[in-house]
């Protein structure tokens, strides 16, 4: 019998893609003590994503913004969710996964790790990037955020010249330290309320900057006392329990030999997921 606890969980599901992979996501995580909050992009057809579940409440947002990669709207649908799950009731944990992420530990074991360790914040703070890198991406402005893979010459060559002039000026835009991370993480309502105090600054600091949803929640993290809540400091990935196949700066397809390795990890979710790759995964997992 699964043992009970009373830590609630909020886990927010930003979908664009592949409404079949969500069904199956949503269907993994049905649970008394989770409600479900999703975002479905506003370039979709919100009626093939339509899900249902028998123990979990499901919110779908209304005011549905279209996320672009790389621009500050992933970081206004994250806001979003956010603000829509505390308006709901204080969790013990919000988990902000994608459509296509899939849990790789059962709930009990989710649940089981949140209450034994209640309290800590599972983000990712990165470390392999150079500080360099870091404030190329978060102190200049950058035109045409909307279009970061647009083959447009005209926009990337215009992008890149206003940067170097403003780098040449010496400009900057933020004057702490910035930190990059993983976009998926696991917190308290505390710093996800802490968060929310400070969407003003958010907005100020990391519009128009280049993938602002790794660096916002890290920052201020960082910049927090909750610093000192982060599960594991020096290890993005086992710090936001997230399994992500990154290999020479791509994010590759799931391959046999990663999920044996999920398999052996301690991590709870991994991506990217398609519904043959969950076949695979609930496959594998039933043998030791």
């Amino acid at each position: 019998m699964e043992k009970q606890f009373s830590t609630r969980h909020a886990f927010l599901i930003i979908a664009h893609e592949k409404p079949m992979v969500l069904k199956r996501l949503v269907e993994a995580l049905d649970h008394p003590l989770n409600d479900i909050f999703i975002h479905i992009d506003k370039k979709c057809d919100i009626e093939k994503f339509h899900v249902a579940t028998q123990d979990s409440k499901v919110i779908y947002l209304d005011n549905r913004i279209d996320g672009r990669w790389g621009d500050y709207s992933l970081v206004e649908i994250e806001i979003q969710l956010i603000e829509k799950a505390l308006d709901h009731r204080t969790y013990d944990y919000l988990h902000l996964i994608s459509g296509v992420d899939y849990p790789i530990k059962s709930m009990q074991e989710i649940h089981t790790f949140c209450a034994e360790h209640k309290g800590k914040e599972f983000i990712g703070l990165g470390k392999n990037e150079t500080d360099e890198e870091t404030k190329w991406r978060s102190q200049h402005y950058f035109l045409f955020s909307k279009d970061f893979k647009s083959t447009n010459l005209f926009k990337r060559i215009t992008r890149k010249l206003f940067v170097w002039i403003q780098t040449m000026i010496g400009y900057s835009r933020y004057k702490g330290k910035v930190i990059k991370g993983s976009q998926w993480w696991s917190i308290t309502s505390n710093f996800a309320e802490y968060i929310l105090q400070h969407k003003s600054e958010i907005q100020k600091y990391f519009h128009n900057t280049y993938c602002p949803d790794e660096l916002f929640a890290q920052t201020l993290c960082w910049n927090s006392q909750f610093r000192s809540n982060v599960y594991n400091i020096d290890n993005e990935f086992e710090s936001c329990k997230r399994y992500i196949p990154w290999r020479n700066g791509a994010l590759l397809p799931l391959s046999h030999e990663d999920f044996l390795e999920m398999k052996k990890s301690e991590k709870w979710f991994g991506r990217k997921f398609s519904e043959k790759d969950i076949d695979k995964w609930i496959e594998i997992s039933k043998y030791q």
